[in-house]
């Protein structure tokens, strides 16, 4: 994750709070690159003594997912190599348009889009990305081909966006918000279970029909070998922090909702992620294989 991000913002957060609680200082030490596996292979190959946590995200995870189906082997996996801690965030992908486009809801959307197959275009940060990944989950679901265009990171694709290069994007609450307030865009659908308690007025893809969900996350691990009872103290901590009242302002207002998930829950959410994603990039091989 690089300094600034969400996800720093995140950590911080947390770290405030489990500093109080352990008396002990922690150090956020920032190793972006190749969509979180840089940072991942660290954290995997860290002394396993409960002193070093790494984040877990959707993008590390669509990263070990592209390497499997393209028959090569992973230098790690979430669940083979981490003992989940817990999660203590959950946002929703929401797809956007710009506030004059002329679709108002969904299925304007893809009416004009199913018409016109490889025509309108969508901003992403990046090839498999949690904005990429959340894409696809609703174009397969709806039966729509679009341009993929990508870019640097979450605030050039929605430059992209705001500058009329593409046609829509799907980002998550913390980018979305403030265009909302400030009248940009438009918000088409919620890609979760329920409707984001930040935009109610947003209506689910599901309530419209459409089967797709995808969510930005972010869950604390630690090498598989460390100590069952080192892992249970820092969950105790996680739960915590987790219920904070100071931790849960500074997440909701910078546009995370809080969501807590440990053990044996949070490895079966892990599991339901790699094989959602899974599916998706191995019915993209096969697609791409026949048009070549």
């Amino acid at each position: 994750m690089p300094p600034g991000g969400n996800l720093d913002v995140q950590a911080r957060a947390f770290t405030s709070i489990a500093e109080k609680i352990l008396g002990k200082p922690f150090v956020i030490m920032n190793k972006p690159g190749a969509s979180g596996m840089i940072g991942g292979l660290a954290g995997a190959q860290a002394p396993a003594d409960g002193h070093t946590l790494t984040i877990g995200t959707p993008a590390i995870i669509n990263s070990v997912e592209w390497e499997i189906v393209n028959g090569r082997k992973p230098p790690f996996t979430m669940q083979n190599d981490f003992a989940p801690i817990a999660s203590y965030s959950l946002s929703p992908g929401i797809l956007i348009v710009n506030a004059d486009s002329p679709w108002k809801t969904l299925a304007d959307f893809v009416r004009d889009v199913k018409a016109k197959p490889d025509f309108y275009a969508y901003s992403t940060f990046g090839r498999f990305s949690g904005s990429h990944v959340s894409t696809l989950a609703l174009t397969r679901a709806a039966g729509l081909n679009c341009r993929h265009v990508p870019v640097s990171g979450g605030a050039s694709a929605t430059a992209s966006l705001l500058g009329k290069h593409v046609d829509f994007s799907t980002q998550f609450p913390t980018m979305v918000l403030p265009l909302v307030e400030g009248k940009k865009v438009r918000g088409l659908a919620t890609l979760s279970q329920k409707r984001c308690k930040f935009l109610p007025e947003v209506p689910t893809a599901k309530e419209q029909g459409f089967e797709a969900e995808a969510y930005g996350w972010a869950s604390l691990m630690v090498p598989k070998r460390t100590p069952e009872k080192v892992v249970q103290k820092l969950r105790d901590v996680a739960r915590i922090v987790s219920k904070d009242k100071d931790f849960i302002n500074i997440m909701e207002n910078s546009g995370n909702e809080v969501d807590f998930m440990t053990g044996d829950e949070l490895m079966k959410f892990w599991n339901s992620q790699s094989e959602n994603i899974r599916k998706i990039m191995t019915e993209i091989q096969i697609e791409e294989g026949k048009s070549k």
